[in-house]
């Protein structure tokens, strides 16, 4: 964690909001052949990527977007149903709740299988507010209601996220923000998994 202890960073902080799949858990969707499953269903030419933010653009109606959602929708529920409990994580996010922390998580996926990956991970009670892609396809707004709900500032919260527009998205508003899985310019600091930042 380049030399520094996830605790001396939440020292000063009031909130932690985290990304889900990528981030907080891996639910191995396979999101190519996804998009080509919605590409032959909708009958599109489009790369469709992102994909979430990309299905209204490639859409001839709404009614073409609820179907492609739907599709996507079926896939993560699936992928939800694997998901299982990560003790160490459930007891990292306690321990930040009894600090004192309020906790937000965002995210694409939609909320009935957001709810259902975080009841199978045991996770569901312990975050303060939960904003999905009914609520906007766009990280930077997410972000920004988050933060309205929880009551503090993009300076007092951490922001976990494992894509570009999550960085882009949580330094905007002022959050330090933590790259999960990989190097992303413009993040605060890498870790390799979720549970480097636990561990520490």
């Amino acid at each position: 964690m380049q030399g520094v202890r996830i605790s001396e960073l939440l020292q000063s902080k009031k909130a932690l909001i985290t990304d889900l799949d990528g981030t907080l858990v891996d639910l191995h969707i396979d999101w190519d052949s996804l998009r080509e499953r919605v590409r032959r269903a909708m009958g599109w030419d489009h790369p469709l990527r992102p994909l979430g933010r990309s299905i209204p653009q490639a859409a001839r109606s709404e009614e073409e977007v609820k179907r492609a959602f739907k599709i996507v929708e079926e896939e993560e529920l699936k992928a939800a149903s694997r998901a299982r409990p990560d003790e160490e994580l459930r007891k990292f996010f306690v321990s930040l709740r009894r600090k004192g922390f309020r906790l937000g998580l965002v995210t694409m996926q939609a909320s009935r299988s957001t709810i259902l990956v975080l009841r199978n991970m045991d996770l569901a009670d312990l975050f303060d507010v939960i904003v999905t892609r009914e609520y906007s396809l766009d990280r930077r707004e997410q972000l920004v209601y988050a933060l309205k709900k929880l009551g503090v500032k993009g300076g007092d919260c951490v922001f976990l996220g494992d894509m570009e527009w999550d960085v882009r998205s949580g330094k905007e508003i002022g959050c330090l923000t933590i790259c999960v899985g990989g190097k992303i310019e413009g993040a605060d600091l890498y870790v390799r998994d979720i549970s480097e930042i636990f561990k520490y």
